[in-house]
């Protein structure tokens, strides 16, 4: 019997039949629709395409137009201006071994000690203390007793408070002769006490009108180097990577890359300290790269590994990026040519104001490759003994071959003067740059329009520092002295620094002169600014007359960058490292700010 009968199999027939019709029927009516609704409206849209056409155009341009709007909103709101951040990269010339500020001395050491440590107070571009770790100063009516007073709100790298016995500890590491720190001489006979936690007493064995500027060197930690010899304080891992300070960058890494002594560089990458207590500085971290020559560091200048070359001194057209610019200030210093009064020739004092009137100091400023301060005294122009009716004596060429006449020495057919057989030649020495070689010919060429012969030899500063400087073995002596904000120049001028036994032996003309003596020591331990003018001004009298030597200008500190550099403080630098005074200020990068 089969398993569905025949009714049952017409019935399902008849269903798939009528499926089948509805099927059909939905596909007629499927076709119909979309002849009705799309293929005859297709045709009549092609007939209207002009109508179309012109709307889709319009939509366009007004799209076109909101976005176009949209972006010009920018230049109505916002802006494009340096702003706060980034990784600042520079490069200086020289070695990187120690970061501690009781043994920085180089350009790369001090740099990295300003970043890393604070110091009781800093010059601003005017030459105006301001309070760094201290908060205040007093001084009695003598001079000899200055009370500091702390900040109390500041604390080391590591998180402890910084107190009164982290600066006595720092001032008595220095008189230690076991630390051996440079800063020694310098603080020979002060007594340092601590009053309280807060406050620390100097106490000086005479009055020193500029000891406050002795105040700006860095402070140590006692509660870390307390616990060292201070005779292995030299050797310290503190004094690189383990550097505690509270100054407002700390040291990341150290790595010193090249095997090579002429190619080695030192690189030191340090991050911005986020309890620092002054201003927070405008970049987030600081890479310094030490380099040995220019060209290393050309190099990676044009390659944009560093944005800023520090020591650079070659000429800036040998630098192939274009996008740079050179950010300067002026230094605290004085660029002379220093006359020898102990070599015979020059112990004559009219020989040595024959050859300041010889000297066309304006022409020796024009071939400089930057814009000089003019410098014509021993004091700058900018410190209150300066005074502009008592100055060098002037450029007068006829006056100079009078004098010279008048102290016998006699033009010979040769050109060059001699007296008593001997004939006037000078043997001039300086230091081995293009801004020296270029005033040493410049004076070989006035000095023998007078019948002066001159020997010049050029030689790099290590030589200068072993030869020249330590056996005075020249004639005359082209040379940057720094002066400092504070016009006390007795080291430079006092008969006392001529002894070969002086601490510093900076007299570099072998001066002597008791009215000078007298002025310089009596300017030095007076308080009292117009006081201090009064009592310098036999001293400049004494110099403009005695013409030991001749001031030509007063130097400047430049810095080569590329790139958005913006908030550098062009005001007096006592040296170089005195730029980062304004590394709050600095800004490196840009980006849209509302207006």
């Amino acid at each position: 019997m089969p398993l569905i009968d025949r009714k049952t199999q017409l019935k399902a027939r008849r269903v798939l039949r009528k499926q089948k019709r509805a099927v059909e029927q939905a596909t007629a009516q499927a076709d119909d629709s979309i002849e009705r609704l799309f293929l005859k409206r297709f045709n009549r849209l092609l007939r209207v395409r002009r109508f179309v056409i012109v709307w889709i155009g319009f939509v366009f341009l007004l799209g076109s137009g909101v976005f176009w709007q949209l972006g010009t909103l920018d230049n109505f709101y916002l802006k494009s201006s340096p702003v706060a951040g980034g990784t600042y990269r520079e490069g200086i010339i020289g070695v990187f071994t120690n970061s501690n500020p009781l043994f920085a001395t180089g350009s790369v050491d001090s740099s990295i000690s300003r970043l890393v440590f604070s110091s009781l107070f800093v010059a601003n571009g005017q030459g105006e203390l301001i309070g760094d770790l201290a908060s205040g100063i007093e001084v009695d009516d003598l001079g000899r007793v200055y009370t500091v007073s702390l900040n109390d709100t500041i604390r080391w790298h590591d998180g402890e408070a910084f107190d009164a016995d982290d600066v006595v500890f720092t001032y008595e590491t220095i008189q230690d002769p076991e630390a051996r720190s440079p800063l020694l001489a310098s603080w020979k006979g002060v007594d340092v006490t601590k009053v309280d936690s807060m406050t620390v007493k100097f106490e000086l064995p005479n009055t020193f009108s500029s000891f406050q500027f002795a105040l700006t060197n860095g402070i140590v930690p006692e509660h870390i180097l307390s616990k060292e010899d201070p005779a292995d304080l030299r050797s310290s891992s503190f004094n690189a990577l383990d550097a505690i300070g509270t100054g407002p960058f700390t040291i990341r890494t150290i790595e010193v890359v090249g095997t090579d002594i002429d190619t080695r560089q030192e690189r030191i990458a340090m991050s911005a300290y986020d309890q620092y207590h002054a201003n927070a500085p405008g970049v987030d971290s600081v890479v310094v790269r030490s380099y040995r020559s220019d060209e290393a560091m050309i190099k990676d200048f044009e390659d944009q590994i560093i944005q800023s070359m520090v020591g650079y001194s070659g000429s800036i057209e040998d630098i192939t990026n274009q996008d740079i610019r050179v950010v300067s200030a002026p230094l605290t210093s004085s660029v002379m040519v220093f006359l020898n009064n102990t070599n015979p020739i020059l112990s004559d004092q009219k020989v040595r104001q024959a050859l300041v009137h010889a000297t066309d100091v304006e022409s020796i400023r024009q071939t400089l490759n930057f814009q000089p301060v003019q410098s014509d005294s021993p004091f700058l122009k900018s410190q209150f003994p300066y005074n502009p009716d008592i100055v060098q004596l002037p450029f007068d060429p006829i006056r100079a071959s009078v004098l010279l006449d008048e102290a016998g020495w006699v033009v010979g057919a040769d050109g060059i003067r001699s007296k008593d057989g001997v004939q006037l030649k000078l043997r001039f020495v300086s230091q081995s740059l293009s801004d020296y070689a270029a005033i040493a010919q410049l004076l070989q060429k006035e000095w023998a329009n007078i019948g002066v012969d001159v020997e010049a030899i050029l030689q790099p500063e290590a030589d200068i520092q072993s030869g020249a400087l330590a056996r005075r073995d020249y004639d005359v002596f082209l040379y940057g002295i720094s002066i400092g904000y504070d016009p006390d120049v007795f080291a430079y001028w006092h008969s006392s620094q001529t002894d070969p036994n002086a601490q510093t032996r900076l007299n570099l003309s072998e001066y002597k002169s008791d009215i000078a003596d007298e002025a310089l020591e009596a300017g030095r331990t007076r308080t009292d600014t117009d006081l201090r003018k009064v009592k310098y001004e036999p001293f400049l009298r004494a110099w403009r007359d005695d013409a030991p030597a001749i001031a030509l200008y007063q130097p400047r500190f430049t810095m080569i960058v590329r790139g958005t550099f913006e908030g550098f403080d062009t005001g007096q630098l006592k040296q170089p490292v005195d730029r980062y005074r304004s590394i709050s200020n600095w800004k490196i990068r840009n980006d849209q700010v509302i207006k």
